[in-house]
């Protein structure tokens, strides 16, 4: 034990009274002295994962999506994880890999996840999983398949009132069953206004080869096409090339792709990927996320859970190139389209 003599604890009791009054100063100027305590560790951030097979910067489908997921981010502060040109035999691994890491939300972009994630989310039921474009669903997945083919019949539609030869092609990516749809959707628009009109379809199997998009395209342009559509991703960046080269219009997907090429792209259907990506985060968020499949159609501005996310691009600088009995025709057949009154059925088996 240790023995403190007098004058020492004379000292000590000095040096305290002296920072009491340095305390009390202290205090009566404004400066409380505030007592300790400990602070709640923050919140683990809600987490969400976001993969596709397609690249981020393709300017359409996969680049729609990320720009989609981003806006989440900034939003509502969400941990995000992206990862983009994912091959086909690896989906179920970076699906089960993501999920394994304690992802709360993953989404998935493409048809072709679908079978996967059904596959895998079982094993997971307190993650959430979306797929786009998918037809599955499960109580724990849900999927948002848009009514493209109503975009691409008003595309078709418009292609048959503005042609000059009485043909148009399309160029697909795949034979998926949406990119089929999309396909009959533009054939349904285009022999509305024009019976007779010829449509040229060609798919590529292959999403990635803007030279063989180009082939395609090229050789639909030989045999009378001055309108072309494609739902190919990057090999699509080829159809619209090949267009501008020859001086024929050429329709985007998925995203406006007016950019890639303004003097020859006309308008583009869209899809608002994130108005549905909002809606499923909150849905999540909120406990009211239901294991189910959605088919959103035309949006209508209107907003809301119920209303669609598919809808036409601007004419941008070509508006003038587009007559005004077009347009007429073209925003009477959009409200058709939204009222019921033209119905633009799914159709996964192509027809002539």
């Amino acid at each position: 034990m240790t023995i403190i003599g007098k004058e020492k604890a004379i000292t000590c009791l000095g040096i305290v009274a002296a920072v009491a009054v340095v305390l009390v100063v202290a205090a009566g100027v404004g400066h409380p002295i505030q007592p300790y305590h400990s602070y709640a560790q923050p919140a683990t951030p809600f987490k969400v994962v976001f993969v596709t097979d397609a690249k981020f910067n393709d300017g359409g489908w996969g680049a729609v999506g990320f720009n989609a997921t981003q806006a989440m981010k900034s939003k509502y502060g969400v941990a995000l994880t992206s990862a983009d040109s994912i091959a086909i035999p690896d989906i179920a691994a970076t699906i089960t890999g993501y999920a394994d890491a304690g992802a709360n939300l993953i989404i998935a972009q493409g048809f072709q996840w679908g079978d996967p994630v059904v596959k895998v989310a079982p094993t997971y039921p307190d993650i959430k999983f979306v797929v786009m474009t998918g037809l599955v669903n499960a109580s724990n997945v849900a999927s948002i398949y848009p009514m493209q083919q109503q975009g691409s019949f008003l595309l078709g539609a418009l292609a048959a009132m503005m042609s000059k030869t009485g043909a148009i092609g399309f160029v697909g990516g795949e034979t998926y069953p949406n990119i089929i749809n999309i396909a009959e959707g533009y054939k349904q628009g285009a022999r509305l206004i024009n019976p007779n009109i010829k449509v040229l379809s060609t798919y590529l199997h292959d999403f990635n080869n803007p030279a063989k998009g180009k082939e395609a395209a090229l050789a639909q342009i030989n045999s009378g096409a001055d309108f072309l559509l494609h739902v190919a991703d990057t090999s699509g960046h080829g159809v619209i090339e090949a267009a501008a080269g020859k001086g024929v219009y050429a329709f985007g997907a998925v995203a406006d792709q007016n950019k890639l090429a303004p003097n020859t792209v006309l308008t583009s259907f869209v899809i608002d990927m994130g108005k549905a990506y909002d809606q499923a985060y909150k849905s999540v968020k909120d406990g009211t996320f239901v294991g189910k499949l959605t088919k959103p159609g035309i949006e209508t501005g209107k907003g809301g859970p119920g209303d669609g996310i598919v809808y036409l691009a601007p004419f941008h600088s070509l508006d003038t190139k587009v007559p005004a009995n077009v347009k007429a025709k073209l925003a009477q057949l959009t409200q058709d389209v939204i009222s019921g009154k033209i119905q633009v059925p799914e159709r996964t088996t192509p027809t002539a």
